[in-house]
C-alpha cells in the first residue's frame, strides 16, 4: 500500500511546477493514518524517497530565496512633504511660517492642507485688494484738499482791493445782502471766513 501511495507522490515529485512542501505534508498525513508515531518517525529516517523529496526541497528553496529581488520600500511621505512637491517654497514666505509651524500640530492629509493653501492665497489678495483701494481713496482725497486749498488761496490772493476792503462784514450784513451785493463781495467775505474775522 506504501509503495502504490508513494509512486503516485513521485511521479509527480518529477513535475518542476511542484509544491515540495505540500508533497511532504500531504505524505506525513498518510504515514501518520498508516503508522503509529513510532514506527513514522522510523519511516521518515530511514525512507530513500522521502530523503529525495527533502533534499529537491531544500535546493528548490534555496534557489527560489537566491532569485528573489530583495524588495525595497519607498520611504512614506507626509502629507506635507506630498504638498510641498507641488506647490514647492509655498511655505517660505516669513508671512506663513506661522501657518505651517500650526498645521503641523495636527494630522492633516494633502487635500486638507491644499484647502487651507487656498485659503491663505485668498486672504492674501484680499488684503492686497484692500490696501490698494485705500490707497486710491486716500490719494482722492489729498488731491480733493489740495485742490480746496488752491482754491481758498486763490480766493485770499484775489481778493478785490475795492472800497469794502478796509471793512469786516457781519453775519447780519450778508445775510441782507442781494445776489449782486454778495458776488461782488464774495472773494473778500470768503478770506474774511478764512481769518475768522466774521462774527
Amino acid at each position: 500500500m506504501q509503495n502504490q501511495q508513494f509512486n503516485g507522490i513521485s511521479s509527480s515529485a518529477v513535475t518542476p511546477q511542484i509544491n515540495y512542501r505540500n508533497i511532504l505534508e500531504q505524505l506525513v498525513l498518510t504515514l501518520a493514518a498508516n503508522a503509529q508515531q513510532e514506527q513514522l518517525a522510523k519511516q521518515l529516517g530511514n525512507n530513500e524517497q522521502i530523503q529525495q523529496l527533502i533534499s529537491a526541497f531544500n535546493e528548490t528553496n534555496k534557489v527560489n530565496q537566491n532569485n528573489v529581488a530583495p524588495q525595497v520600500q519607498a520611504p512614506v511621505q507626509s502629507p506635507l512633504e506630498l504638498f510641498n512637491q507641488e506647490h514647492p517654497g509655498f511655505f517660505e514666505k516669513s508671512s506663513r511660517e506661522d501657518v505651517l509651524k500650526y498645521i503641523r500640530n495636527f494630522d492633516m492629509d494633502k487635500d486638507e492642507i491644499s484647502k487651507i493653501a487656498k485659503m491663505i492665497e485668498t486672504l492674501e489678495n484680499s488684503a492686497v485688494d484692500s490696501y490698494l483701494k485705500q490707497s486710491v481713496h486716500d490719494r482722492t482725497l489729498n488731491d480733493e484738499n489740495s485742490a480746496a486749498k488752491s482754491k481758498l488761496t486763490s480766493y485770499a490772493q484775489n481778493a478785490s482791493l475795492d472800497s469794502n476792503n478796509n471793512k469786516v462784514f457781519t453775519r447780519e450784513e450778508i445775510g441782507k445782502m442781494s445776489g449782486d451785493e454778495f458776488v461782488k463781495n464774495e472773494k473778500l467775505i470768503m478770506e474774511q471766513v478764512r481769518q475768522g474775522l466774521i462774527k
